[in-house]
């Protein structure tokens, strides 16, 4: 397979990934485990090139809303900024702290089938719980950390940020595609963050513009399909729960568990 085959596989399942309720984290390691890819053209740059897409793609879809929450600002109304604020600093301690750790110790194959799993369960029973009877605009701050609390569980792969935020969301009592809105809104400066992290480490590390080729595949792809994502998770879950992902969730699950067993993937 060619670098750029590659660049735009690994592009192409960041940008779905990211934003479906499946686990973006889950879905590269697996990529790479299968690919087998030299981490010499695959490293950090290329990872710096799938978040900044990604995150552009939300940013890009959900620009009025950043324009409204800007004039906020401006005009002295706190509210809403303060709570995408509130609502973003869980996660952003969480990986602070507990990125690299998680990092060294809990990307296996079977850690992702865990995830997956529990993941799934969360999905169902926060569909069964939820009545879909506020809007964002009756969140409150309580409300906004419980949200960011979740989005930091995220961090262990196979959970998916974006479907335990909206599950959050849902136990909230806030109607189903309010909650996807947020959770967007919230993971915004999170994917922003990694990238900008990632960005530095590529820095010290090894350069930027090695492999101009793969990583402007990768970034190109990542953000056209982050921005179809993002639009059809929007109108999906206007009128059907995310049961619909657990599904696959678990066949995925059940795959991962054959090829541990068949030896293809590693148990660590």
């Amino acid at each position: 397979m060619s670098d750029q085959l590659a660049a735009a596989i690994l592009g192409l399942i960041q940008g779905l990934t990211e934003f479906l309720p499946v686990s973006s984290t889950a879905h590269l390691i697996l990529a790479s485990d299968v690919l087998k890819l030299d981490a010499t053209k695959f490293g950090l740059s290329f990872d710096v090139a799938l978040h900044l897409g990604t995150a552009l793609a939300v940013l890009l879809y959900f620009a009025g809303t950043w324009w409204s929450l800007v004039a906020d600002l401006a005009h002295g109304r706190w509210r809403m900024p303060g709570l995408v604020v509130v609502g973003t600093l869980p996660a952003a301690v969480a990986g602070v702290l507990l990125e690299a750790a998680v990092e060294r110790t809990l990307r296996s194959p079977l850690y992702i089938v865990i995830g997956l799993v529990v993941g799934s369960i969360v999905f169902v029973v926060a569909e069964r719980v939820a009545h879909q009877r506020r809007s964002i605009g009756e969140l409150g701050f309580a409300d906004a950390v419980y949200m960011g609390i979740a989005q930091a569980i995220a961090l262990l792969p196979g959970i998916s940020r974006s479907g335990i935020t909206i599950s959050a969301g849902l136990t909230r009592d806030l109607h189903r595609d309010e909650a996807t809105r947020f959770s967007f809104l919230l993971a915004t400066p999170v994917i922003l963050g990694a990238g900008a992290k990632t960005l530095l480490d590529a820095r010290k590390a090894e350069g930027l513009f090695a492999q101009l080729d793969v990583v402007g595949i990768g970034f190109v792809v990542s953000f056209l399909a982050g921005l179809a994502a993002v639009a059809f998770m929007i109108r999906f879950l206007r009128t059907n729960s995310l049961n619909w992902f657990v599904g696959y969730r678990l066949i995925l699950a059940a795959l991962i568990v054959a090829a541990i067993v068949a030896g293809v993937l590693p148990t660590q």
